[in-house]
């Protein structure tokens, strides 16, 4: 038996034994807090699941690797985790995790339990992050709340690579269902235990996907366009939630492409309720937009990517602390100055930039037009150090990182002018421009507009609202006829594939360019 032993930012975390051969991905996958980022199940095309040899022979770097790390990195000793086969004892350092605990955005109340509180807990199930609510729905107040990643996260960052391991492993689904399951018992628990309360039930909500990974069925079916369109079975094999025996239930998605966590936003938003027209906007790895125009719901969704995650792009991370989640250009000066989540002080546990970050260093390039309305750099070469001088950090953006983002952008502005064209609504029916999700939280609009990620709305019509799906959940906890609100926003319905839009790729191909969104 072998050992490997895992540090992290010069911290000794693990001592894992294997038998030889073993492969290092697969090796670290095995425990949660030794776990690296991936977006292509190990197969060496994303070069996420970095790592540095620190003691220990592991072989010749691969073609993979050679493409992927640079001459620096290679030099450090840096590799790719799923490029290399154990045989031998071996001393690495974590270069880039899979976070486990996300920065704490929930807010709680602080007022002491009353006797006649009832608890349940609310559980939004993201592709990237897990956010639960310990919730008093008597008096409607969040007690306690757990922000994390999403565990599922090592078989891929990407939906399509989750769903496609799912269907190629009869035991991944089964794993990433039991993934899940597993952190909402160890902090229900934990909840339960050091509080002395009861909690009546769980309620879950996500996108299609994520829902039919908890429930282990029907993910062979998403990956086939036919069912995008219909509505997916996502209910789960189990009523209780395994040692607690607490009653655990999902609310079903709309159809495969369109999830219950956009039903939930929308009641927290009471965008229905708006006077005009309001669209709504929940960023992430799925996309999802819904418009309230003329007594209708028009759903869709985009494949947006792990970009707006942070994920995918070679400077990216998530919104977590350490990222740098906002960036500015000062024109007078020629200067980048930055901004962190978070607190630090050690300029060494900066991470990298999140979504909302390269959101604004493509605005600020442009700016100073050191960038092309095309995504090109001005000067010809494939990538650009920034300074940001407050910070002393600079940070490397690749032509690469341009681009997964523009495509991302693309998807989501070429999503709002279809549906818009559909509805029969233009820019200017707008009253409310909502925008959900972490990524939308730490959002330069102004930046967005200019780079065309939104529409140019009034700043007084935008509104940023956080975890709204969490919030609609909580909501659903404490409504008496929760099927019945629930029926009654699904009677607005109606559901948009815009992959079987006509014109959609000519409007995508439009939105590909840095500037300002082109609607009606």
């Amino acid at each position: 038996m072998f050992i490997l032993s895992v540090a992290l930012n010069h911290r000794h975390i693990a001592d894992i034994p294997f038998a030889s051969p073993c492969n290092l991905f697969s090796l670290l996958a095995t425990y949660e807090h030794t776990r690296v980022r991936s977006a292509c199940q190990g197969k060496g095309t994303c070069g996420l699941c970095l790592v540095r040899i620190d003691q220990g022979s592991v072989g010749e770097l691969t073609q993979y690797e050679q493409k992927h790390l640079s001459a620096s990195q290679i030099a450090l000793g840096i590799r790719l985790a799923c490029q290399i086969t154990l045989f031998d004892h071996v001393n690495v350092t974590l270069i880039n995790p899979l976070a486990v605990e996300a920065l704490d955005t929930l807010s709680i109340c602080s007022s002491p339990p009353t006797a006649d509180a009832r608890y349940a807990v609310a559980v939004d199930l993201g592709s990237t992050q897990l956010r639960i609510s310990l919730w008093d729905s008597v008096h409607q107040r969040r007690i306690a709340g757990y922000c994390g990643f999403n565990p599922q996260a090592c078989y891929g960052t990407d939906i399509l690579n989750r769903l496609a391991a799912a269907t190629a492993d009869r035991a991944a689904g089964p794993a990433m269902s039991e993934l899940i399951l597993d952190t909402v018992e160890r902090v229900v628990t934990e909840w339960i235990d050091t509080k002395n309360l009861t909690v009546t039930e769980i309620l879950i909500v996500g996108n299609t996907a994520m829902l039919a990974l908890l429930a282990d069925k029907h993910a062979e079916q998403l990956l086939q366009p036919a069912y995008w369109t219909q509505a997916i079975d996502c209910s789960l094999h189990v009523s209780t939630l395994r040692q607690t025996q607490i009653p655990i239930a999902t609310v079903q998605p709309v159809a495969g492409f369109v999830g219950s966590d956009l039903l939930a936003g929308l009641l927290a938003v009471r965008l229905t309720d708006s006077p005009g027209s309001a669209l709504f906007i929940d960023f992430g790895t799925n996309t999802e937009i819904a418009l309230w125009h003329r007594r209708k719901l028009w759903l869709t969704s985009v494949p947006g990517g792990p970009a707006f995650e942070g994920c995918g792009i070679s400077c990216g991370v998530a919104a977590e602390q350490g990222a740098i989640g906002h960036v500015n250009y000062d024109a007078e000066t020629g200067a980048f100055h930055g901004a962190l989540i978070g607190t630090l002080i050690e300029t060494s546990e900066i991470k990298g930039l999140c979504g909302s970050g390269l959101c604004d260093v493509m605005a600020c390039l442009l700016a100073s037009g050191q960038l092309k309305k095309n995504g090109r750099f001005a000067e010809a070469v494939s990538e650009l150090e920034i300074e940001l001088v407050d910070l002393h950090y600079r940070v490397t953006v690749k032509k690469q990182d341009i681009d997964v983002f523009q495509r991302a952008k693309a998807a989501t502005g070429a999503g709002i002018s279809k549906l818009l064209d559909i509805a029969g609504a233009t820019s200017a029916d707008l009253t409310r421009l909502c925008i959900a999700g972490s990524f939308g939280r730490f959002l330069n609009i102004q930046h967005a507009q200019a780079i065309g990620l939104l529409p140019d709305c009034a700043p007084e019509r935008v509104e940023l609202c956080g975890n709204a799906a969490l919030m609609g959940c909580e909501q659903l906890l404490s409504s008496p006829n929760r099927d019945e609100q629930l029926n009654e926003l699904k009677r607005y319905v109606e559901t948009v594939n815009l992959s079987q839009v006509s014109a959609y790729e000519e409007v995508f191909v439009d939105n590909l360019y840095l500037q300002p969104m082109r609607l009606n």
